[in-house]
């Protein structure tokens, strides 16, 4: 009995085992099971299986599944995790496509000048600058920065999810090209009055801006000319010179009539009329702070302002320099003149007030700057600064205009005439016409001067 029992017990056991294993489908393995893992919209991710690293990328193919549920993961550089749970079943393929979202930081970029081109390395443009909190992909990132006619800027960064980088760029222009040519041939050439150690016909390559390009050879005058050259453009310039001689840091005003006055301006500037003149010599600049302390070492400026005009001049010295050098102060008439031309214009450099062109009231400033920083403000003879910075004083008494019947207490030989205006000075007070005064021996912190001189004065006192 006790045999029999376990035989039937025995029997139950062996004979029930494959029925239950055949119930169980997480244990029997199934040969026909096929999982493919994708990833969107990249490839090439690493394939994770129920939280273990597998040696496969996407797309991949894992045969000889069981049907388990399986927790599949996707993962790549830049990219955020995607994963999602899946039950492959028996003798088909299951197909499984992840979408991957990007990890992404911000990126905003300005340039100067702006409207610049930004490109990053993969070919997207995010943009004209400024570009605002761009969206970016994490990791190693190179942008370009590019303008037409300036040089491109890049950056390359790293990238950190939800970190913003912010960049400005000054864009370095492509480089002009000056032409220069001269009549006769073989002259030295100069750009704002510094030697280029080469000789016309040459090409100068200089940065885009404004330049005054003169020619020198010996027996002639020198010619100059005031230029503004753009990124990558070219200027031909041709400067005919004439045989004769000036003297170093001063310019010719030829002989003839010129318009003084203006009769819709100061009762003092009227009437307007054309006043003849022998021709002379005039300061191309104003007499600097470096050139008063040569001949008078007690004097004191600022360090660094060498090339800044002198202040705080009275007529008494300006007047003592020039004699010393021998020069002399210029006329009303003749500082007119240098200023204005031959055509009556209003400034310099023409008839419509432009403060880039000059140092005034009406462009913010600390003062006093470099005499020949404004070349696009230099007159038709080449002088420079006659409009702002410092107002000059000239030899003349303050006095009444031949036909001017308005009466003024201040005329007669109590007051000089200073011309210009100064960077304390609105556009009215630094038109050409314009008129002021005050007594020899008044210094104020504007008040500068230039010398003149006589054509047949000879070369000056050095």
């Amino acid at each position: 009995m006790t045999f029999l029992r376990i035989g039937v017990v025995a029997g139950l056991f062996l004979t029930g085992l494959p029925l239950f294993m055949t119930g169980c489908r997480a244990s029997q393995p199934s040969a026909d099971a096929t999982l493919v893992v994708e990833s969107e919209p990249v490839i090439g991710a690493a394939v994770a299986l129920n939280g273990q690293p597998t040696e496969k990328v996407t797309p991949a193919i894992f045969t000889n599944m069981s049907t388990d549920q399986v927790l599949v993961e996707v993962s790549k550089e830049g990219y955020k995790k995607a994963w999602r749970n899946v039950n492959p079943v028996a003798g088909q393929e299951l197909r499984v496509a992840l979408t991957m979202e990007p990890q992404q930081a911000f990126l905003s970029v300005d340039s100067k000048p702006r409207g610049a081109v930004v490109t990053l390395d993969d070919g997207t443009v995010l943009g004209n600058t400024p570009v605002v909190r761009a969206p970016v992909q994490v990791g190693s990132r190179t942008y370009t920065v590019k303008a037409e006619n300036y040089r491109a800027a890049s950056k390359t960064i790293d990238a950190q999810e939800y970190f913003a980088y912010s960049f400005l760029h000054q864009l370095d222009p492509e480089p002009a090209h000056l032409d220069v040519i001269s009549r006769p041939m073989g002259a030295t050439i100069f750009l704002n009055d510094m030697t280029q150690n080469k000789t016309t016909p040459a090409t100068v390559d200089v940065v885009p801006g404004t330049y005054t390009v003169g020619v020198s050879a010996q027996g002639y005058m020198s010619k100059e000319t005031v230029v503004t050259v753009g990124p990558n453009e070219t200027r031909s310039i041709l400067l005919e010179m004439e045989a004769g001689n000036v003297p170093p840091g001063m310019v010719l005003v030829p002989a003839g009539e010129f318009i003084m006055g203006f009769d819709e301006g100061a009762p003092d500037e009227q009437p307007q009329r054309k006043v003849m003149l022998e021709d002379f010599y005039i300061d191309k600049y104003e007499v600097t702070n470096a050139e008063f302390k040569r001949l008078y070492p007690d004097y004191t400026f600022e360090s660094g302002k060498e090339n800044h005009p002198a202040t705080n001049i009275s007529w008494e010295q300006a007047d003592a320099y020039a004699r010393a050098i021998g020069k002399r102060l210029p006329t009303e008439e003749e500082w007119e003149k240098a200023a204005r031309g031959t055509d009556g214009r209003e400034y310099p450099w023409g008839n419509t007030f432009d403060p880039q062109l000059c140092n005034t009231a009406e462009k913010p400033t600390q003062g006093v700057e470099e005499v020949g920083k404004y070349r696009g403000g230099a007159s038709v003879y080449g002088c420079m600064d006659m409009a702002g910075n410092v107002i000059e004083w000239t030899a003349s008494w303050y006095n009444a205009y031949p036909g001017n019947t308005s009466i003024e207490k201040d005329y007669g030989q109590v007051f000089r005439v200073l011309r210009g205006g100064s960077f304390r000075s609105n556009k009215y007070d630094v038109r050409c016409a314009s008129r002021e005064y005050d007594r020899m021996k008044s210094k104020k912190m504007d008040y500068g001067f230039r010398c003149a001189q006589d054509v047949a004065a000879g070369p000056p006192a050095r």
